[in-house]
Formats: C-alpha cells, sequence, structure tokens
C-alpha cells in the first residue's frame, strides 16, 4: 500500500515538474493558446501512462511447502517354500508357507 502511495506521488510529481518546466506563460496572442493545450494534455497522458506501469499488480507465486511423508508400515512377510510334515502318513512334502519378521 505505501509502495503504490510513493509510486503515484513520484509520478505526480513527475508529470507536475514535467509541466512547469515545459510550458509557458499562457496568452492568447498569436495562436500560442493551442501549443499549452497540447503540452497540458500530452504530460496527462505520458504521466497516466507511466503510473499505470509503475502501479500494475504484482503476482507472486506461494511459497512451496514440502511436507514430509508419514512412515508407512510395511510388514516385513514374505513366501518361502518349505518342508512341511503331512499329518496322514507322517512324510514331508514341499509348501509355500508365508514368513513374517516380528521386530
Amino acid at each position: 500500500m505505501v509502495r503504490k502511495f510513493i509510486t503515484s506521488a513520484l509520478v505526480l510529481a513527475t508529470v507536475a515538474g514535467t509541466l512547469a518546466l515545459t510550458t509557458e506563460a499562457a496568452s492568447a496572442r498569436n495562436g500560442r493558446g493551442g501549443a499549452f493545450a497540447a503540452g497540458a494534455i500530452a504530460g496527462v497522458v505520458g504521466g497516466a501512462l507511466l503510473g499505470g506501469a509503475l502501479n500494475q499488480p504484482r503476482y507472486y507465486e506461494d511459497p512451496q511447502y514440502y511436507y514430509e511423508p508419514e512412515p508407512v508400515y510395511v510388514p516385513r512377510c514374505y513366501y518361502q517354500n518349505r518342508r512341511v510334515r503331512n499329518l496322514y502318513d507322517y512324510g514331508y512334502h514341499i509348501e509355500r508357507v508365508r514368513v513374517c519378521q516380528q521386530y
């Protein structure tokens, strides 16, 4: 807000200074009244263009925040072929068994 005010004040001072230095005393003789009006209009238009260019809104990107992901519980299980004892003939056979490690 303050920056816009200071910029606008600088533009106004520039336009006023330009008008004060470039214009002569206003007189209606010899057709010089049109030159004053043209100078005044040119100063106002130039000041408006410069003020509009300096007072454009500035768009900034949002700061990038990094959120650390929460740790994911991963069970330490895997499948392994193991020899399993048969109950009906007391022999062995190979069976795929899920093995989990406890921590």
